[in-house]
């Protein structure tokens, strides 16, 4: 048996920069893995593939389950002889913004090659690399090693950013409410921000990583985090912008929302300072977090 450990995603940076004619929007954002996490254990079978799930909340066991694609997905590519089992424990909360899906996909490309002894050399890692593009978007990210990286495209071209100095710990909360994350999109509002905006947004990415790889403080880039899917007109914003504000009043830094929500996350100055902040949250119906990025 192989057990594989699926970690969450916050999005320190999203800009929209534009749309595809196939109706995909293209980004520039800034992926930071984070230490909160799904758990896969997967263990060889005579053939196909069976899914157990562990979660608070119902989630389909079925063949549109992204862990039961992935899988589908990898025995064709290779071709093997035999099936999976898996079990999913889900940790991280679902349509919050934070790739849990995306990122069982990914464990379980990385789990399967495992269990069936195949040597990731450079080709068989582009064998992998194209069916986490075909899984979904964030997929790649979560495929990749890196804890940091600048996404593109449709967030799938990705830079690995290198960090040295470990990011102040983060205070995570998910309201309860389920994003879309394609009613998110459709819901920005139209036009779309003038090119000016976007370079504007653009060049405050790039201070936003210079800051980081230099390792300043907190205080010299909070302001450079963005969002442009906080703008998107849905009534469960509202939801995230009151949780935003809490978490501010509450010294959290840097306050916003992950990918398209309805997670928001922020930074504080030590351990002690975080737990204090989730004693301090615990009379809201959020499921709250004290966490810090990889790295």
């Amino acid at each position: 048996m192989t057990k594989v450990q699926c970690p969450a995603k916050v999005n320190l940076f999203l800009e929209v920069t534009g749309k595809r004619p196939d109706g995909y929007h293209r980004l520039a954002t800034l992926f930071a893995k984070i230490n909160v996490y799904d758990v896969l254990e997967l263990e060889n079978q005579p053939r196909g593939v069976s899914l157990e799930i562990d979660s608070e909340t119902p989630l389909s066991a079925g063949p549109d389950n992204l862990v039961c694609r992935a899988a589908a997905a990898f025995i064709k590519a290779f071709r093997v002889d035999g099936g999976a089992r898996i079990r999913l424990t889900k940790r991280i909360p679902m349509g919050a913004g934070l790739g849990g899906g995306s990122s069982d996909a990914a464990g379980t490309l990385l789990g399967l090659a495992k269990i069936f002894e195949i040597r990731l050399d450079a080709e068989k890692k582009a064998v992998l690399r194209r069916l986490a593009a075909g899984l979904g978007a964030d997929v790649p990210f979560f495929l990749h090693p890196a804890p940091f990286c600048l996404g593109t495209g449709i967030g799938d071209r990705l830079k690995p950013v290198r960090i040295e100095k470990s990011l102040p710990y983060m205070v995570l909360v998910y309201p309860g409410l389920h994003v879309s994350t394609v009613a998110a999109y459709k819901a920005l509002p139209k036009p779309p921000p003038p090119r000016s905006v976007v370079l504007t947004r653009l060049s405050q990415l790039d201070r936003l990583i210079r800051s980081l790889k230099r390792g300043r403080p907190v205080e010299e880039w909070e302001g450079l985090m963005f969002n442009r899917l906080e703008s998107a007109e849905l009534p469960v914003l509202a939801q995230v912008a009151a949780a935003r504000k809490v978490l501010t009043q509450l010294g959290v830094r840097g306050a916003r929302m992950s990918g398209s929500g309805s997670s928001v996350f922020g930074f504080v100055g030590s351990h002690a300072e975080g737990e204090a902040a989730l004693r301090r949250l615990r009379g809201y119906p959020w499921k709250g977090f004290l966490t810090s990025c990889h790295g």
